[in-house]
């Protein structure tokens, strides 16, 4: 999601829209495809069976059995599996899914809740009508000038944007300007989802308590409430992606970490230091002195009495472990047998 800078707070009738607090138009705000559904597989997955699965689909969806309906098909499959397969875009994908369920708890889509139509638009048209349902009085006076655009809400009194563009450009200028209280604005498209979300899902109460001073609303600007709850939702969404980052971070200092020892312990054995290459070689001084000795003070060589213990004893344990050198005018007695 892009956010575009921020505009000066205004607020005009007619052709000028309406961008205020700071309230940014995002572009591409559509929802995210949850690629683990598309695949088939459950989010625990790992990439063996994330390749799989791609291949299966991608075997249905390919040109030559699908012809060009299966372009779009390929098309998403080819970016699931390049996300899915990458720890780290695999990562910060899982984020913005888990953003966009949050969201779905909350009842915002990030779609406009007004249909979209451009029946009487000019073509490229990024305008769209939004009535600020907390100012509104319920007078009527747009859906009479209007009224295939502008539609009552019968829980509240309220009139609200049902469809866009179905009405000409004069007849929703005619109905902003009868409005007696100033509450319908020209906006970006893009503000949409935001704005009408506020108003739908912030509790409100009816036009006939609030004319009697009987209740208050919760909310006197629904530019500054949606302007507020696309930072709030930014704002989870940075912290999500910060942390991620610094797994990231933490995972390949581990990697680095590993590699270096891994090199090291290549580099020790290559040189021929470190603790395993000491132990041999003292190993290796103690039984040649061993047997040395043993030739020494029994006149019998010790690799030939060695090879008669092992054939009469079956022992598997080196003889010379089992030997304890002398002192040097000390004579072994050593077996008949062994002579």
């Amino acid at each position: 999601r892009r956010a575009l800078r921020s505009t000066t707070i205004h607020r005009r009738r007619n052709n000028d829209v309406t961008a205020r607090a700071g309230l940014s138009a995002l572009k591409d705000d559509l929802r995210v495809v949850d690629f683990y559904e598309l695949l088939g597989v459950g989010e625990d997955a790992d990439v063996k069976q994330i390749k799989r699965a791609y291949y299966d689909l991608a075997m249905y969806c390919h040109p030559d059995k699908s012809g060009q309906e299966g372009h779009n098909l390929c098309v998403m499959l080819n970016e699931a599996y390049a996300i899915l397969k990458d720890p780290d875009s695999r990562d910060l994908y899982n984020a913005e899914l888990s953003q966009q369920r949050e969201d779905d708890q909350d009842g915002f889509t990030g779609t406009e809740y007004s249909k979209w139509t451009t029946k009487k638009a000019k073509p490229g048209e990024t305008r769209a009508v939004f009535v600020d349902e907390f100012t509104c009085i319920g007078c009527k006076q747009c859906v009479w000038a209007a009224p295939a655009t502008f539609r009552m809400d019968d829980d509240h009194g309220r009139s609200r944007v049902f469809a866009q563009w179905l009405n000409t450009e004069d007849d929703i200028d005619i109905a902003i300007s009868s409005c007696p209280v100033d509450c319908i604005h020209w906006v970006e498209r893009e503000q949409l989802p935001y704005l009408e979300h506020v108003t739908r899902f912030i509790e409100k109460v009816s036009v006939g308590i609030t004319q009697n001073g009987a209740g208050k609303q919760s909310v006197r600007d629904p530019f500054d409430a949606a302007s507020s709850f696309q930072k709030f939702r930014e704002r989870k969404l940075e912290a999500r992606r910060v942390n991620l980052e610094a797994q990231r971070k933490n995972r390949e200092w581990a990697a680095e970490r590993e590699a270096e020892e891994d090199e090291a312990n290549r580099g020790v054995k290559r040189e021929g230091k470190g603790p395993s290459f000491r132990q041999r070689k003292a190993y290796r001084a103690a039984a040649d002195k061993v047997k040395e000795k043993w030739t020494e003070n029994t006149g019998v060589a010790f690799s030939k009495y060695r090879r008669r213990r092992a054939a009469d004893t079956g022992a598997t344990i080196p003889f010379e472990r089992s030997l304890v050198v002398t002192s040097k005018g000390t004579r072994l007695k050593v077996p008949a047998k062994a002579r």
